[in-house]
C-alpha cells in the first residue's frame, strides 16, 4: 500500500478498498467461479478467537466457497488454528468493501459488542452475541484451537532446551495490558514460590514487548521474580502450542485466557474490572478468581470512564484479590500435580 501515501485521506481509503478488491476479491472470483465470503474482526486475539464459533456456523451456509478472514495481522494464526480459514488479509478499511462492493462477495460478517461503543450495559455472553448478530446460533464454548504436529514437536524440543521439562509447567501472564487489569509484581512473586514450592515444578512467564503480538508499550513489561522469562522468546503460534503443553496458565483476562481455555489448559484467571460470565462458560471458567468488591465488573456498565481515564478508586478490584485464594484456585487445577500445600 506505499503507494498511496501521498494520495489525501479519504480518496485514499477508496483507493485502497479497490486495490484490495483487484488483488483479493476478484482473483478469487476467476480463479473458483464464486464469489467469497468475508470474516472480519479486527480487535484483540481474544476477541478474535470468540468469533471463531459463529465463523463456523456460517461456514456451513456457504458451502464450497472461499473464506477470507481480516483480522489484525499479528493475531492471523488464530483463525487458521480455530479451523475456519488460511486466507488471511489486514485491511483497516475493510468497512468499505462491505458497502461498496458487497455485490461481489457471497457473504459479509462483522464481529461486534456492546465494548465497541460503550453506550449501554452489557447483557450477552460475546460468543453467543457474535453469532446472534449474523443470525446463527451457538453453545458458547470456546472453540479447539489445533496445533499442528511439526510445531508441537518444536516447542517440546525448546522445552527441552530450556530445561523446562520432565516436571510440572506452570505458565503466567501478568501482563502488560491496561492498568485496570495489573496484579501487583509482589503479588505474582509470592504466588509463583509458593507454586514452585507446592510442584516442584517450573513457573515461566509469557508476554511481548513492542511490536510483537501484545501491541504494548516495551517499558510496560517487568519480569516477576522466580519465574523464568519467556517474554519476546516466542511466536505467538508457538506460545499457544506452549500454553497447549503447560500444565497450568495463570493470568489476567487476555487473548492468552482465551488461548489457555481453547486448547483445554486448566486455567486460573483474575477478574476486576472485567467479567468472565460475559466471555467464558461456567464449565470453562471453574478456577477464575472474581475479585469481591463491590464495583467489580464495571467494565460492562455505563459509564466506562475508568478505561480511558483510569479507575476512580485505585483499581480496588485487583488489590483485593490475595494470593491466598489464586494460589488455592491453582491447587485445585493442579489436583494431584500438588506435592505440598505450603502455609499461607
Amino acid at each position: 500500500m506505499n503507494a498511496f501515501k501521498k494520495i489525501p485521506g479519504l480518496l485514499k481509503r477508496h483507493a485502497q478498498a479497490f486495490w484490495y478488491v483487484l488483488m483479493v476479491i476478484l482473483p478469487v472470483i476467476l480463479k473458483t467461479g464464486k464469489r467469497p465470503v468475508i470474516f472480519s474482526r479486527f480487535a484483540g486475539m481474544g476477541d478474535i478467537l470468540c468469533s471463531i464459533p459463529a465463523c463456523l456456523e456460517l461456514k456451513k451456509i456457504h458451502s464450497g466457497a472461499t473464506f477470507i478472514y481480516n483480522c489484525d495481522a499479528s493475531s492471523a494464526c488464530v483463525p487458521e488454528m480455530g479451523g475456519v480459514t488460511n486466507f488471511i488479509t489486514s485491511f483497516r478499511e475493510i468497512g468499505l468493501i462491505s458497502f461498496w462492493y458487497r455485490w461481489l462477495l457471497a457473504g459479509f460478517y462483522s464481529f461486534g459488542s456492546d465494548d465497541d461503543q460503550f453506550t449501554s450495559n452489557h447483557k450477552e455472553h460475546f460468543l453467543q452475541s457474535y453469532a446472534r448478530q449474523n443470525d446463527v446460533t451457538v453453545t458458547g464454548e470456546h472453540p479447539h484451537l489445533k496445533i499442528k504436529p511439526a510445531l508441537d514437536e518444536k516447542i517440546s524440543a525448546l522445552r527441552k532446551q530450556w530445561k523446562l521439562e520432565g516436571r510440572p509447567l506452570v505458565l503466567i501472564h501478568p501482563g502488560p495490558s491496561y492498568p485496570v487489569k495489573h496484579w501487583s509484581r509482589a503479588s505474582w512473586a509470592t504466588l509463583v514460590e509458593k507454586i514452585k514450592t507446592a510442584t516442584g515444578g517450573t513457573v515461566a512467564q509469557l508476554g511481548a514487548r513492542a511490536g510483537s503480538y501484545a501491541g504494548a508499550a516495551a517499558d510496560d513489561f517487568q519480569p516477576v521474580s522466580g519465574a523464568v522469562c519467556l517474554v519476546n522468546e516466542l511466536t505467538l503460534p508457538e506460545t499457544i502450542a506452549l500454553i497447549a503443553q503447560a500444565d497450568l496458565f495463570v493470568g489476567i483476562d487476555s487473548g492468552l485466557l482465551h488461548i489457555a481455555v481453547s486448547v483445554r489448559t486448566p486455567a486460573v484467571g483474575l477478574w476486576g474490572p472485567t467479567s468472565a460470565r460475559f466471555l467464558f462458560l461456567e464449565s470453562e471458567s471453574t478456577f477464575f478468581v472474581t475479585s469481591g468488591v463491590g464495583c467489580q465488573g464495571c467494565h460492562h456498565r455505563v459509564p466506562r470512564l475508568h478505561w480511558f481515564t483510569n479507575c476512580p478508586h485505585e483499581i480496588k478490584c485487583m488489590a483485593a484479590i490475595s494470593v491466598a485464594e489464586v494460589f488455592q484456585a491453582c491447587q485445585r487445577a493442579l489436583g494431584e500435580k500438588v506435592q505440598t500445600a505450603p502455609a499461607a
